[in-house]
Parts: structure tokens; sequence; C-alpha cells
């Protein structure tokens, strides 16, 4: 192999010789796939070349997979626990492929995985752009990719530290650490960067001569429990997502629980695709609503009232349980005639802003009204028609009243996958 960059001022010469060996000559490379992994010698990262062919394979297979049930059953339509069996049985392991070797102290050659991972997830949830990073986590189940690579990583470490003295993996454990103590660049140290650089408080990597099966167990619960915690506590932080915040968790026995990372319940109770992707989206902050500011003194008051009925500060709360708009009202009144009658629950009328919030997670967050509850936010979300590009009725939608609310019009959609993967990503759909 040629090491060292072949173009630049510091560029080394390719010899022009080929080694021979029984006869035939050996080839010079930049590249090579050994045991599975993709070496490359001259650039920053070894691993850049295995990092870019997962991530094109990982992207054939999604394209193969969840995109190609979207156009046999429609797009939004596959349901989203079906999305899930799909990305860990189909593309999770291209994505995870290699990570006790390669691990991910190169931010640019990470960035090809984890920007797909985010586009799979969010067509699998089925919100655009405009929701953030931490509810796609929160309302799916799914670890972060650079905390699952991590976690598997140090699991491998535990397998290590298992091993016989005599073994050649400790010994090159060994000689990692030694690296790492005399300054240079080695994978126990890549290890010990990536605990230390993680966006939560995360564990230390002890010394390897003090570690053991059971610590290497205990770093990695402790690496679990602090991304749960930073997933939620990153949700409670979002203005965007109010509905989300103090969210309980409903149960089929037992009483609502505080769960960081679940499938949620709504996810697969509401069966109708249009009720389900508009509470979706309204949960995960998809919908743009003028009165969710994170410093509303800096606004004008007439910027952040109702557009319907300008008589309050247009928050989901407002829109949804209080709003005089007549189509709203009449939605509403549907769904207090029929909460009594079907589920024997009240619907009172919010007092205030805060109490219509209440309101609608206690009626969102609970197995019997989810369902009523997501009919009527998606009959809301219809008459709103400045929420979105669109609805997968095809709704036509208003023009933008101000080129601030267009800007929030950044709904993913098959075209911008297309300018993301290119058009040669665009491939004839067979199983």
């Amino acid at each position: 192999m040629v090491f060292g960059p072949c173009q630049g001022p510091n560029a080394v010469d390719v010899p022009t010789t080929n080694l021979i060996l029984g006869g035939e000559a050996v080839p010079w490379r930049k590249e090579y796939k050994y045991v599975g992994v993709w070496f490359n010698s001259t650039t920053r990262d070894i691993f850049r070349s295995h990092y870019e062919h997962k991530h094109d394979a990982a992207a054939f297979v999604f394209w193969k997979t969840v995109l190609g049930c979207d156009h046999y059953v429609g797009r939004g339509h596959l349901p989203p626990e079906v999305g899930r069996r799909l990305y860990y049985a189909l593309i999770d392991c291209h994505l995870t492929h290699g990570c006790d070797v390669a691990l991910d102290v190169d931010s640019t050659s990470f960035a090809l995985l984890n920007s797909l991972n985010n586009v799979i997830l969010r067509r699998i949830l089925g919100v655009g752009k405009r929701s953030g990073i931490p509810q796609l986590y929160s309302e799916l189940g799914i670890y972060p990719l650079g905390v699952r690579r991590l976690a598997l990583a140090l699991r491998y470490l535990g397998y290590l530290v298992a091993l016989p003295p005599s073994h050649l993996a400790w010994k090159a454990c060994l000689e990692a650490d030694r690296l790492r103590q005399a300054g240079h660049s080695s994978w126990y140290g890549d290890l010990a960067i990536l605990l230390r650089d993680l966006p939560f408080s995360g564990p230390a990597l002890p010394p390897l001569g003090n570690l053991n099966a059971a610590i290497c167990k205990r770093l990695h619960d402790e690496l679990i429990a602090g991304m749960k915690q930073w997933v939620l506590d990153s949700g409670e932080g979002m203005v965007s997502i109010p509905l989300l915040h103090g969210r309980l968790e409903p149960q089929e026995e037992g009483a609502p629980r505080r769960i960081p990372l679940c499938q949620r319940h709504y996810l697969s109770v509401v069966s109708i695709t249009d009720h389900r992707l508009a509470l979706t989206r309204l949960l995960c902050g998809s919908f743009y609503f003028r009165g969710l500011r994170t410093n509303l003194q800096d606004h004008s008051p007439a910027s952040l009232l109702c557009r319907k009925c300008g008589s309050g500060l247009e928050t989901p709360g407002h829109v949804f349980m209080q709003c005089r708009d007549s189509q709203t009202v009449a939605a509403r009144e549907t769904l207090r005639e029929r909460l009594p009658q079907e589920f024997g629950v009240t619907l009172r009328t919010a007092g205030s802003s805060a109490d219509a919030m209440r309101s609608m997670q206690k009626l969102i967050f609970d197995l019997k009204t989810v369902v009523p509850m997501a009919r009527f936010v998606y009959q809301v979300v219809r008459a709103w028609r400045w929420f979105g590009r669109r609805l997968p009725t095809m709704v036509s939608e208003l023009a933008p009243d101000t080129d601030e609310e267009a800007d929030y019009w950044n709904f993913e959609s098959a075209e911008e996958d297309l300018e993301t993967y290119g058009p040669e990503m665009e491939m004839e759909i067979d199983f």
C-alpha cells in the first residue's frame, strides 16, 4: 500500500516497480479490504473508505426497503413499527459495521453515517427537517448512532479484557494502551477521547490495568443512562415541542411512567395514517406556531397573536383548545360530544393557555383517548393550512403570509432526498 497523500506539497512517490511474490506482481494500492474492513493509506482517516462504503450500502438498502415499501403502500403509510423492524434487521448492521475497530474520532467520516441515519429515522417517523434530532430517538426508541457505536465498542473492550494474557488480541490492546500513555494515537486512546467528548456527562475510561469485565459493563450502563437523560433534557429544553414537556408514557398495566426512549403508544394505537402523521408532526415540532419563541420580548405582540382569531398567543394550546375559528370550533365541539359518550371523559373549557396545554397532554397521552384526539388534530391541521407543505391527502396549502413563515416550510420531501444523495440513488424498486 502507498502511505501518505498522493497530491499536494507532501505527496509521496508511488514506486514504479512491483513486489514479486510467487512469480506474480503485487500491485500498489491506496485502499484495501481486509476481513470486511476497508483501509485507506492516503487519507487522514485510514477508515474513510470504510465509512463511505458502509454509507452507500446503508443508503442502497434504505431505498430498497423503506422507500420501496412506500412505492407500494404510499408515502407515509408504512407503520413506524414495521419501519423500526426493517431498520434493525437490514440497515443498522451497515451503520454499525466495524464500529469496534473504526472508532468515530474523525467527525467528517462519522457525519457520512449520522446524516444518513437522521434522514432514515425522519422518514420512518414521518416528520420533516424542522423536527429536532432528539425527537427521532425519544419517539422511536432508537439510540443515537454515535452512542450505539460507542456502546458496541465498550462491549468489545469487555471481551478483550476477559481474554487470557497469551491471546494476540489482548496483547494488541496492551500495546494500544502503551501508545496512549506515551502520547501517541491508538485505539485505546481514541476510545477515551470519545467518552470524554460526549455531549453529556459520560464515564471516564480508566487505565487498562484497572479494567475487568464488570467495570466494562458498568461503563456501558453509565453511557446508556447518560444518553437517555441527555435525550430527555434536550427535549425539555426545546421551545418548539411544549406538548412533550413532562410527558408520561401510558402503560397497559400500571400508572404512566417517565420513559426517555421507547416506541410511543400513538405510533401503533393510531391506525389511520393521516391522523397519526398529523399528531406525530404536532408533537415533534414540525408545525410552526407564532407564539413559540425563545425570547418573546424580542418580537412585537402583534406578530405573536393567533392568525385566525387574534385573541391570544399562537401556541398549540390556544390553536387547538381556545381558537374561535369556525372550523376549529366545529371540530372541537365534535370531540367534546364524542369523549363522554364513548370514553367517559369530559373536555372542559380551558381558562388559560397552560390549562389548554395540560388538557391536550391528558388526552394525547392516554391509550383510550389518543385515537379521537389524533382525529381532532388532523381536522384542525387541515383547517390551518399554514402548517407544513402538505399532508398525505394532498390538501392544497395557502401561500405563506411572510418570508419568515416560508422559512419554516421545510418538510422533507422526495425532492429533498434526491438533493441529498443525488439522482443516481433513484432506482427501480424490485424485490
